[in-house]
């Protein structure tokens, strides 16, 4: 793949039926939806693909599947393990499969010290031959990567091809584009125009998932110079990220925006749970008045 990660690329559900096993059918069905919205290429069995709950040979079952129907995109695979070995584990077996790059989540459960993250990725991008996307995700792992150690490994390591900033901290995001070496990513909804006005190169964010025609339009706008425009379809963004990503259990909540839509979203997989009947007609109402669904809940909006 090329050494620049570009473009809009959905970190995408991992769908499972009643019994919590795998849907390779419903995959299918929504990597295709993803590809004719147009999206660059696809994160998958990342944090909204409950990447953490998928074992290894499942991890691998999903990439096959998405790297035969991507079309040729890039293929960007999560990886979640507590050790390092763990990490260069997953990173071995998606390779074999087709991945174009990887992207670890940042280790989590102990507190670690900035040495012992250090010495972690460096152990890992020394033992990994794909590309690697740095990943700082706060709200899943407790902690912000700091931002001077995400730096340090763009420099270090040429293999380092983008970074994915999931803070939604304008701050951090500028302070990053600025000193390191490799592009980085919006990784929230909210920040993807931010992030691409000053200077980053796309975006790995939920709401991508279930409005990608709305994303990759803000991209090209953006591209092409209409600001006012991108600005506009920013807030619309914005609001059916609080909604959808910030209301509820985000990995049930994108679930059930999937099925309103029409398409085969699936269950998530316990410990989560499916949105209770209540919270599932907040949503639907919600959806309705922005405009993603019709009255009639099978319908499919402009996303």
């Amino acid at each position: 793949m090329s050494s620049r990660i570009e473009g809009i690329l959905p970190p995408h559900v991992t769908p499972f039926d009643k019994l919590g096993e795998l849907d390779l059918s419903a995959l299918d069905r929504l990597v295709d939806f993803w590809m004719d919205s147009g999206v660059h290429g696809l994160v998958t069995c990342a944090s909204n693909g409950e990447g953490l709950y998928l074992s290894l040979e499942e991890r691998v079952k999903v990439v096959e599947r998405v790297v035969e129907r991507s079309r040729g995109r890039p293929v960007v695979v999560g990886l979640s393990s507590p050790t390092t070995d763990g990490l260069i584990e997953q990173a071995r077996a998606v390779r074999d499969v087709g991945a174009s790059a990887v992207m670890p989540t940042p280790i989590f459960y102990y507190r670690y010290s900035d040495r012992e993250i250090l010495e972690h990725y460096r152990k890992f991008l020394s033992r990994c031959d794909l590309p690697v996307i740095l990943y700082n995700v706060p709200k899943f792992v407790g902690y912000n990567m700091k931002v001077e150690i995400l730096v340090r490994l763009t420099k270090e390591f040429d293999q380092v091809v983008g970074i994915k900033e999931s803070s939604g901290l304008v701050g951090r995001i500028s302070e990053l584009i600025r000193s390191a070496k490799a592009p980085v990513l919006a990784g929230t909804g909210d920040t993807i125009l931010p992030t691409l006005v000053l200077g980053g190169s796309g975006a790995v964010a939920g709401v991508s998932i279930i409005a990608p025609r709305m994303c990759v339009k803000l991209y090209e706008l953006l591209r092409s110079g209409d600001l006012l425009a991108a600005s506009e379809l920013q807030l619309r963004l914005t609001e059916l990220d609080e909604i959808v990503f910030k209301r509820y259990n985000q990995l049930s909540s994108v679930k059930e925006v999937l099925n309103l839509m029409g398409l085969p979203g699936g269950l998530p997989r316990r410990p989560s749970l499916p949105l209770s009947s209540r919270e599932r007609e907040e949503l639907r109402r919600s959806l309705e008045r922005f405009g993603l669904i019709g009255p009639d809940t099978g319908s499919q909006g402009q996303g």
